[in-house]
């Protein structure tokens, strides 16, 4: 397994990174796109292994009949609901060993109460799945909030091709309930009738030809800028600008800037995007619940161990069945620096501040966002992460970006 050697010899940061466009707008913006408005132009959308994957999905459903999102679990999601309202086709959707223990029941549950023609070709309740397309009535439906927010997105993406309005009442405190008003927004940008009132979601059946927006503009991704801001903590000195990003934006992860403020970062909109510097830190504790941003955990608790004395972060169910049982791989890594973690089924907490350490190795467990929100940590001490390719599933770039930020990278064999 290939592993890189980073450090950075100034611990002072200049950097303009190139972050790529944000994968969950790319994402329903390409199942938009093919569902209701082929010559939608979508500008600026990720790069990521996993949009590249749903896109390369998109493209071949036509003509084959086997398709695979290896670990994308938004293509598995997104795509279960897309199979299911085509009104011919029979397609295997499959993907990586990960991907098979990753449920998607409740999804497929509600899809088949419309009238969806899926069965599990191996275990209840998890892929891979055969899917016959068909015509799906609409209706009203409960269903579990504390579910992925995938899986609600999916269905509100396919409401408008179903015979009658669908109605979704969202049965406990939404998962990442920001998820979900961004489906909406986008699809209500491209001319799609959606509403949103507190736990109740009905979208009608829609008349579409032209989008309202002949492009798309995909904002850059929030969920990637929380490393930058990661990195501006833990150097001594930094200046970062994060071009391209909304003051008023409508991803969830952009509550970051304001969650960073207490630790010490400074996020000021200038022009087409937000420049970071480090301020004074205003406590050596952190109590944060990430119930609507699970995506942020990985860099706020590694920002917990190198900063602080004392940190509780819950509302993190969901990190348990993500690309790797994130909890108990930060637990892990993290004590390769001397932090003690306490985890739950929900949350994480610090016991002790990190102490210092000598060129830790960090295992990645093929897991993009291990991999980049333990990379800085190499502005504190030299250290090694495992299988480094693995950011390219949302950032290709990343290491490009530190190197240009003054990293060293060295591969070792």
């Amino acid at each position: 397994m290939e592993r890189i050697k980073i450090s950075h010899p100034t611990k002072v940061i200049r950097a303009k990174p190139a972050i790529p466009g944000s994968k969950s707008e790319t994402n329903r913006a390409l199942i938009l796109k093919e569902l209701y408005f082929p010559d939608l132009e979508i500008s600026g959308a990720s790069s990521s292994n996993d949009s590249v994957v749903l896109k390369k999905c998109l493209a071949n459903f036509r003509s084959k009949t086997e398709l695979n999102v290896e670990d994308v679990g938004t293509a598995m999601r997104f795509l279960c609901a897309f199979l299911a309202v085509q009104k011919e086709g029979t397609w295997i959707l499959d993907g990586s060993a990960r991907m098979r223990e990753r449920p998607i029941g409740l999804l497929v549950s509600a899809l088949r109460q419309m009238g969806a023609k899926i069965e599990y070709l191996q275990e209840e309740g998890f892929p891979p799945l055969k899917i016959k397309g068909a015509v799906l009535k609409g209706g009203e439906y409960e269903i579990d909030g504390r579910i992925s927010s995938q899986f609600i997105s999916a269905l509100m993406m396919i409401a408008p091709v179903l015979q009658e309005d669908l109605i979704l009442r969202l049965k406990g405190f939404s998962v990442s309930a920001p998820y979900i008003h961004l489906t909406a927004n986008i699809m209500r940008r491209l001319g799609l009738k959606v509403i949103v009132l507190g736990d109740e979601i009905k979208v009608k059946p829609s008349e579409y030809s032209q989008p309202l927006e002949a492009v798309f503009k995909v904002e850059p991704d929030w969920s990637a800028a929380s490393y930058w801001f990661l990195i501006t903590l833990l150097a001594q000195k930094a200046e970062v600008y994060l071009p391209g990003f909304r003051q008023f934006s409508l991803q969830g992860d952009s509550v970051l800037s304001n969650l960073f403020a207490p630790l010490g970062v400074d996020a000021h909109f200038i022009g087409p995007g937000f420049r970071l510097s480090k301020s004074e830190a205003l406590s050596a504790h952190l109590k944060l619940n990430l119930v609507q941003n699970p995506d942020l955990a990985q860099s706020f608790a590694v920002a917990a161990a190198s900063v602080l004395k004392e940190a509780h972060i819950w509302g993190l169910q969901t990190l348990r069945i993500k690309e790797t049982d994130r909890l108990a791989a930060l637990q892990k890594e993290l004590a390769k620096i001397g932090a003690n973690l306490e985890i739950g089924t929900d949350y994480l907490k610090l016991l002790n501040e990190a102490n210092h350490w000598d060129e830790p190795v960090f295992e990645s467990y093929k897991d993009h966002r291990m991999a980049m929100a333990l990379a800085p940590l190499a502005l504190l001490n030299p250290i090694v992460i495992e299988d480094p390719d693995v950011v390219k599933k949302s950032y290709p770039n990343f290491w490009e970006d530190l190197i240009a930020a003054g990293f060293k990278i060295k591969k070792l064999t």
